[in-house]
């Protein structure tokens, strides 16, 4: 199993694990610096915090990810056709702003989330499925909390993308719009985690592939 797909299934994994009560103070009431035009289109992994579980890698890879606002009523729709007898439960919870998070790698997959109106910047995860499986009746259904943070630094530098996680593996994932980071640039945004988290792990910059990552190919132009 490469670094590559290691990390993305972690990720994975991580938004599988639900956490019961402590989603009743959705993202501990944390207002994120957010916006929805801000945070669309591609980001660049650049880095990661690691939790307390995370596992001793000597090389993390970085990998991209497209933000983009999805239809409410198409996904309620595909959940309602596809699903083996979705509870009316899970469906009622496929409405307001929701925005799908696409991990490019070897084994890509897509996340659907819905944010939470109450919490700026944060978002129940409800579905994820890999790209190349076209048959949504195969999507896991999720129910763990996660949240969007801009940093802003210079105009020339750009923003970074700080998403939080709630789970015992990563604590936070760090993106650009580019790719590449230095830990000095990365002080500031473990300065926030630990303010806002309490103590963090030392930050794990990212490697840069040693060959491009094609889409799946029913994808490709």
């Amino acid at each position: 199993m490469t670094p590559l797909f290691v990390v993305l299934y972690i990720i994975y994994v991580t938004s599988t694990m639900t956490q019961g009560e402590k989603n009743i103070n959705y993202c501990d009431n944390h207002q994120g610096n957010y916006d929805m035009k801000s945070i669309l289109g591609t980001w660049h992994v650049v880095a990661l915090v690691p939790a307390t579980g995370f596992p001793r890698m000597r090389q993390i890879l970085c990998y991209q990810m497209d933000i983009s606002e999805t239809d409410e009523a198409g996904l309620r729709w595909l959940v309602g056709r596809n699903f083996n007898n979705p509870s009316q439960e899970f469906i009622d919870k496929i409405k307001g702003t929701i925005i799908r998070q696409r991990y490019h790698s070897e084994k890509p997959f897509d996340i659907w989330s819905k944010a939470i109106r109450s919490v700026n910047g944060c978002f129940r995860q409800l579905l994820s499925l890999e790209t190349n499986n076209t048959r949504i009746a195969d999507a896991e259904n999720l129910d763990t909390m996660m949240q969007l943070h801009l940093m802003e630094f210079n105009e020339e530098y750009g923003p970074i993308l700080v998403q939080i996680l709630w789970g015992r593996l990563i604590s936070a994932v760090i993106y650009r719009r580019s790719p590449g980071i230095s830990m000095d640039r990365l002080l500031p945004v473990h300065k926030f985690l630990t303010k806002l988290r309490g103590f963090q792990r030392e930050p794990r910059i990212c490697d840069s592939p040693t060959k491009a990552i094609l889409p799946p190919t029913f994808q490709r132009p």
